[in-house]
Formats: structure tokens, sequence, C-alpha cells
């Protein structure tokens, strides 16, 4: 710790760079009040404690006067040293500084690790809160399937393939390669949908040989459907473990 002294008197100096050595404190002496820097312990001799005294408590931890009267109220100080005093008297007032000291550090440190604690705390229950927000509007948007609710890394979600099944299953269908004719549009409609969504995507054309690919989870399963249902479980368990599928799409049948 430091110590800085400010005196004019060669018996103080003597006396303090004693104790201070004693005491392990890196003693500075000083004949003026400019202080800038900061210091675990200023001790002021009463020929300097004047109007400038108290503007000193901002540069360290405990403030001291040496007096031979009583100081008055309005100048502030943490400890008091009456003239004259022996050795043995400084050294146990500054010992007990020294440990006030030491007292108020950790509580400052325990405080920094309390509130830097807190700080943690509550980085993780909002980054926690933002995961369920996050995770809640994912649930119910069908049109995307979440990293949390994948099974086994498929492609589509247990609740996709719920929803699958039910297709399948449905008592309305016939069988998994027919569906109501009143399901289906007149030929012509079928090319005009066909051509107004094609408009919709941007395919090179140039690179023939290259299929496209379609992504299932970017469509909701209401778009699906009509498609789904052309396949039998064998390809839709092949999507649900994460395969790919090859289909071509064609208007009319090659001879």
């Amino acid at each position: 710790m430091n110590l800085v002294l400010i005196t004019k008197t060669a018996i103080i100096e003597k006396i303090f760079s004693l104790v201070c050595k004693k005491l392990s404190l890196n003693l500075i002496v000083k004949n003026d009040l400019e202080i800038k820097d900061s210091i675990d312990i200023i001790v002021v001799d009463e020929e300097f404690v004047n109007d400038e005294f108290n503007s000193l408590k901002q540069y360290t931890k405990k403030l001291a006067a040496i007096v031979s009267e009583e100081l008055p109220f309005d100048k502030s100080r943490d400890f008091i040293i009456n003239r004259p005093f022996l050795p043995a008297t400084l050294e146990e007032l500054l010992s007990e500084q020294v440990e006030f000291i030491k007292e108020d550090n950790l509580n400052e440190k325990e405080e920094e690790q309390e509130i830097d604690e807190e700080e943690v705390l509550a980085n993780y229950v909002e980054s926690l809160a933002e995961d369920v927000a996050d995770t809640i509007e994912e649930d119910n948007d069908e049109s995307i399937v979440t990293i949390a609710s994948l099974n086994d890394g498929g492609v589509l979600d247990n609740l996709e393939l719920h929803k699958i099944s039910d297709i399948l299953h449905d008592d309305n269908v016939q069988d998994s390669v027919s569906v109501d004719e009143n399901d289906w549009k007149d030929i012509n409609e079928i090319i005009d949908d066909a051509l107004t969504e094609v408009n919709e995507y941007e395919f090179d054309l140039e690179e023939k040989d290259k299929p496209i690919r379609l992504i299932l989870n970017n469509y909701n399963i209401s778009e699906l459907k009509p498609f789904l249902q052309k396949f039998d479980q064998s390809v839709i368990d092949r999507l649900s473990s994460g395969e790919d599928v090859d289909v071509t799409l064609c208007l009319k049948v090659n001879k």
C-alpha cells in the first residue's frame, strides 16, 4: 500500500519512515497538496490543513490530519493523529487503517463478483426467454421444420409425419394413387397454373441435364397433400429418414 505524508517537519518524516518500513507501506513525502494519483492513505500535517484539505479525499481511501488541537468538523477526515505522538501510537493507528482498507477492498471485490454473477444470470435468463419465444414461434409455423423438433435427423418433423400418415390412411382416399375427381382441375387449368407457378422461380434453363431440387420443408403440408398422396409408405419412409427421392414430371406419356 502507498502512504503520502504532506509535511515540512523532519522529526515527523523520520517517525513515519520508521513505522511505514515496519508495516511494509510505501512512503511518499511531499511538501504541497498537489495529488493527482490514487493513494491508499494520505496524512496531512496541520500547517497544510487549509481550504484545499477536503479535496484530497477524492484521491484516497483514508485521509488523516496531524493536529495539536481539535480539527474543525467541516474538515473531512477518516482519522486523527494527535501531536505529539510516539512511534508505537502511530504504528497502532496505521495498522488499524490498513486492516480497514483490506476489508473494504474485499467487500468491493465481493460486490463486483455478485454484480457480475447477477449480470450473467440476467443475460442467461434473457437468452433463455428469447430461445423459448423463438421455439414457440417456429412451432406455430407449419411451413418450416425446427432443429429442436427434428426426429433423428429426418427431413420432416414428427408433426408433419403424423399429418402425412393421416393422409395416407384417410378413409376418404380410395388407394395410394387415386383421389376424388373433384379435387382435380381441367388439364388446361393445371397447365396454366403450373406455368404461372414456374414464372415465380428463377431456373437456369441452360443447364438442361441438371435436375431441379424441391425442398419439402419450404412448403405447407396443405400444399404438399396432393403430391404426397401419389406415394406409398416406402417413399414416405425414405423422405422421413433424410433420403432424396427422385421424381420425374411430364405432361404426356413418352412412347
